[in-house]
């Protein structure tokens, strides 16, 4: 990582005779901004490298310079598009026998502190925009009594609901 950005690279080696110094060693790699969480993407470029490495031992597209420059560099481009898309995913024929199907998957978020029955809980959004979010029945009614000023014990007694339940409906 440096300035505002992170640099992840996957570097594959590939032994045989038939190259010129018996081997090819070749990069994968991504930039991605400084505020973004690497760890997804590590998956991604091992799964794109072991695809040019197979591409490569079956095909030879790395080291024929003809077909590296027709087809590395439009495949890079499609690759990079679709997966700054909204759905964050790429699914690409690279030829008549390899498919190229990446997803990125975020990882979890972590989970919500604790909320103990003395807190007293403060809605952070209005009213009417509560209406935009699809949650369960529970959640529903326990936030029809929050105020601001009841903690959590008496939202339980106010709203006939287990003290347990309405902490775990807080936590959402």
């Amino acid at each position: 990582s440096t300035h505002d950005v992170h640099v992840m690279t996957r570097p594959t080696k590939i032994t045989n005779e038939r190259y010129e110094r018996n081997a090819i060693i070749f990069s994968i790699g991504m930039v991605l901004r400084r505020t973004a969480d690497p760890r997804p993407f590590r998956p991604i470029i091992s799964k794109l490298a072991m695809t040019l490495r197979n591409m490569e031992v079956e095909t030879g597209v790395l080291s024929n310079l003809r077909k590296s420059d027709r087809i590395i560099q439009p495949l890079l481009e499609r690759i990079l598009i679709s997966m700054n898309s909204h759905r964050w995913e790429c699914n690409l024929l690279l030829d008549r026998f390899t498919a190229l199907n990446l997803k990125l998957f975020h990882p979890p978020k972590p989970p919500a502190s604790p909320v103990y029955d003395y807190q007293v809980p403060v809605l952070l959004v209005r009213d009417f925009q509560l209406g935009y979010y699809e949650w369960d029945l529970a959640i529903n009614w326990v936030i029809l009594h929050i105020d601001g000023i009841t903690n959590a014990r008496q939202i339980s007694v106010k709203a006939e609901v287990d003290l347990e339940m309405v902490l775990a409906c807080l936590r959402v």
